[in-house]
């Protein structure tokens, strides 16, 4: 009988390489980053790559492998539930976080320290022990473990985590055994600067048990950037639902509140999730898996259904702040797996542990080959192939029926300073033929959302002015062709007669001032409560505007 080699990574396993398929079991623990055509996959002796500029399917995919043992000789170790985020160049990744691995590198914790992945073109490349320079502030920052991570503006932020004996030298003699001791902080590096800080956190965000909730960066809203938590802290010793929604302002260093509607995902802990700019100003934030056993061990009979339920795709939309989830039968629950956005619209799912085999000594195959999934962000399905040459990204259609139908003025705010974050106008137009900002982090100029309401506003304003024109133009020569026909008594008569327009509308005609009268619309009013002038539902510049 053969024995199958198991490829995962945890507090307790780690085993080096990637194997044939037939002898694959799981992968988890690990960290993932997608720069260019290729997802990188790190956690273990070797770094795996993934070429995205073909398509493939789990039959046909291979991983390339970059060895790094002449890398661990310069001092760079493996580590798992660490991180990896992409210099400001776009051509190198650092990985920070994590710890080793209890197995194989027992009270053997490497100093705090960054490691760098430079490309060398085509899924190659090298690691490196990066210098952070005496004054770049390292010398502070301890390396946690299990926590939370996003990159945004050019800044990798670390919300919590733990540390325990194996997170680094400076804890690995002064935590005993398991024991993990809870962080409460936010850690920053600057790729532009070279520049990491330390500061503080609302403690509700603070995490005892670890993996649970979920970090995300929107790049499109905010002054430059915004970063958002969901799920964090625990409730009655319970990973809390996804209702409760903390904004952090990275520039001014500020937490906001918010809550959410929708299809509210329950409480979980080693989630994935991706983020991505959809249309009309929107943004959408997808979460995929997770489990519900915070202290691990056995399953609850109660429990066993709810891990299963997890297998479940959700996505937030922004500025809706409304939840809402994929349509399918969950069958194939993980956790402690990652995700990248890959092929314009589609979310790749890599590895994860079953939550089924907590607490019985098993490790379960994975049926999934490879533990490679595709999902497609626009459509909201799996599917059993990657596709290169997919088409852009658009909103999925159950989240443009819900602008159609709600609009942004239906949003409640919690939160001013949020509402004004959040100031788009994202209501889809009806045609089906739009399309999508490319999936990778944008720019900060001008969020495309207030750059399409200004265009809007602006023809708004241009229509406005024109017609005022041609309304000025039409009763000067009304009243001159009545001049013509009136005596001066009749003339004086007139300060205060309705002339009617040719559209139909009424105008006072007593020289001094002008009053429209609306032909019995509704005003549309912004959710920042000033009134909104719609346009002629005849014009085609309600919907959309792209900008090239």
């Amino acid at each position: 009988m053969s024995t199958k080699q198991t490829v995962w990574e945890d507090k307790y396993h780690a085993y080096p390489n990637e194997p044939a398929a037939s002898d694959f079991l799981r992968r988890a623990n690990h960290a993932s980053i997608t720069l260019g055509n290729f997802v990188y996959v790190d956690g273990d002796n070797d770094t795996l790559t993934l070429d995205m500029s073909k398509s493939w399917t789990n039959n046909t995919v291979t991983y390339g492998s970059i060895n790094k043992t002449a890398a661990a000789k310069d001092g760079v170790p493996d580590l798992n539930d660490g991180f990896l985020f992409p210099a400001a160049d776009n051509q190198s990744f650092f990985q920070f976080g994590g710890e080793t691995n209890w197995l194989f590198n027992s009270w053997l914790s490497p100093p705090t320290a960054a490691y760098q992945f430079t490309l060398s073109g085509q899924g190659n490349g090298s690691w490196s022990v990066f210098n952070s320079g005496g004054d770049s502030g390292i010398n502070n920052i301890t390396r946690p473990t299990r926590a939370l991570a996003a990159t945004v503006d050019n800044t990798f932020f670390i919300l919590g985590g733990m540390e325990d004996s194996h997170s680094a030298q400076s804890t690995m003699y002064d935590i005993e055994g398991s024991d993990t001791v809870p962080q409460g902080g936010v850690v920053a590096f600057n790729t532009t600067v070279g520049k990491w800080t330390n500061s503080s956190m609302p403690a509700h965000l603070v995490r005892p048990h670890g993996h649970n909730g979920m970090l995300g960066a929107l790049p499109t809203f905010g002054p430059r950037g915004l970063l958002l938590a969901a799920g964090t802290g625990t409730i009655d010793g319970a990973a809390p639902n996804y209702q409760n929604i903390t904004l952090y302002e990275p520039d001014q260093k500020t937490w906001h509140y918010q809550k959410a509607t929708g299809d509210i995902p329950k409480g979980r802990d080693g989630g994935c999730n991706v983020g991505i700019a959809g249309d009309d100003g929107t943004y959408q934030i997808y979460i995929y898996g997770g489990r519900n056993n915070l202290n691990g061990g056995d399953l609850l009979p109660n429990q066993v259904k709810e891990n299963v339920d997890l297998d479940s795709v959700h996505v937030l939309s922004l500025p809706a702040f409304t939840w809402f989830r994929a349509d399918y039968s969950a069958n194939n629950t993980r956790y402690f797996h990652t995700c990248e956005v890959v092929g314009h619209r589609q979310m790749l799912s890599i590895g994860g542990r079953n939550p089924l085999d907590d607490g019985q000594g098993i490790l379960s195959p994975d049926p999934i080959k490879h533990g490679l999934q595709i999902f497609d962000l626009t459509e909201m399905k799996w599917s059993d192939r990657y596709d290169a040459n997919a088409a852009p990204y658009t909103t999925p259609q159950i989240v443009k029926d819900w602008y159609r139908k709600n609009g942004t003025s239906s949003v409640r705010w919690d939160d001013t300073q949020v509402r004004d974050f959040f100031r788009v106008s994202a209501e889809p137009s009806t045609s089906t033929n739009n399309t999508s900002p490319n999936p990778t982090p944008q720019s900060h100029g001008a969020p495309a959302g207030a750059i399409a309401g200004g265009v809007v506003g602006g023809l708004a304003l241009v229509s406005i002015l024109i017609a005022l024109l041609y309304w000025s133009l039409q009763r000067r020569r009304r009243r001159q062709a009545q001049r013509a026909h009136l005596s001066d008594q009749d003339k004086g008569d007139m300060a205060y007669t309705h002339i009617p327009s040719e559209d139909g509308r009424r105008f006072e005609a007593d020289g001094k001032a002008m009053t429209w009268e609306v032909d019995g619309r509704a005003m549309a009013w912004e959710a920042d409560g000033r009134p909104r002038m719609e346009l002629d539902g005849k014009e085609d510049i309600r919907g959309p505007v792209e900008m090239l």
